[in-house]
């Protein structure tokens, strides 16, 4: 998983860094909250664990600009601070935080969110597998797209700018066209299919 960390502490954020790469991750680490904006605007980072207290950008401004910026899935942000209040916890909530753990980090702790981030990422990559599933009426063929039934042939025209040819596959043609031809009197030697 590629996880971006941004955090000015640069003991904190080797430690980090390690224990993520120990534990296959691939991981891009920044000193300050601008510079793991811009990383983040190149590679959008599927998991993002920031310090609260930054130069430049803090956590939670980092945090909204990642809420904002429309990306192709979710990120999942872990915000690691010293601040530990409940008013602390709510505004990092507000400001989009998914996970708050408070400093000294404990690496258990941090290994569990990052099963959770996992698992609930993994969880909208099949959600959206699911959603891109073409439903297809088994009788007439007709496709569902947007609460409609319409014609195969303009959801492919439309969905992907290409306009569908039509044939036989080898078992439809020896099923159903060889012997509607036969009963025409049409030869289908050396046919197999179109």
């Amino acid at each position: 998983m590629k996880i971006l960390v941004a955090d000015d502490d640069p003991v904190i954020r080797m430690v980090v860094t390690g224990g993520l790469q120990a534990a296959g991750h691939e991981v891009v680490a920044c000193e300050t909250g601008s510079q793991a904006w811009e990383a983040y605007k190149a590679t959008q980072f599927p998991i993002v664990i920031t310090d609260w207290a930054m130069p430049e950008i803090d956590g939670l401004q980092l945090t909204q600009l990642v809420r904002r910026m429309q990306a192709k899935g979710y990120t999942y942000v872990i915000m690691l601070t010293g601040k530990g209040k409940r008013e602390d916890y709510l505004m990092s909530v507000k400001a989009g935080v998914d996970a708050f753990l408070v400093k000294p980090l404990d690496g258990a702790m941090l290994e569990a969110q990052i099963t959770i981030a996992t698992r609930i990422l993994g969880l909208q990559a099949h959600t959206k597998r699911l959603e891109a599933i073409m439903t297809v009426c088994s009788y007439c063929k007709k496709v569902k797209d947007k609460g409609h039934w319409v014609q195969m042939e303009s959801y492919v025209a439309t969905e992907f700018k290409t306009v569908p040819s039509h044939g036989f596959c080898p078992t439809c043609f020896k099923e159903h066209v060889e012997p509607e031809m036969r009963e025409l009197g049409i030869p289908t030697d050396g046919i197999t299919g179109l």
